[in-house]
């Protein structure tokens, strides 16, 4: 069986031809593409993005490298703190007797 993606969703379809319609955003068969080779990640979680694309990067103004690395603080910071208070509703459910939350 060959792989066919849509250019537009990412919806994978497997067959001899591509669909004639994609079930997911309804474009034509004219935006599938024949997969050759394995399917990869389109981005991966990767530890230091920063320093190894805007850190040294002459093209950038010390006040936006500052501003970015403010922002993607804020953001780990954010998300640490939605964290505990996913755990913290889940405990206060399961005490209410809604263990399956």
């Amino acid at each position: 069986m060959t792989k066919w993606v849509c250019t537009v969703c990412g919806y994978v379809y497997e067959g001899e031809a591509a669909p004639a319609e994609c079930p997911v955003c309804h474009v034509g068969a004219d935006k599938f593409k024949k997969v050759e080779g394995d399917l990869t990640l389109a981005a991966e979680h990767e530890y230091g993005v920063y320093a190894k694309t805007v850190k040294n990067n002459p093209e950038i103004s010390d006040e936006d490298k500052k501003y970015i690395f403010d922002q993607l603080k804020a953001n780990f910071d954010g998300e640490c703190s939605e964290v505990g208070m996913y755990l913290c509703m889940a405990r206060i459910a399961h005490r209410e007797g809604y263990p399956e939350v």
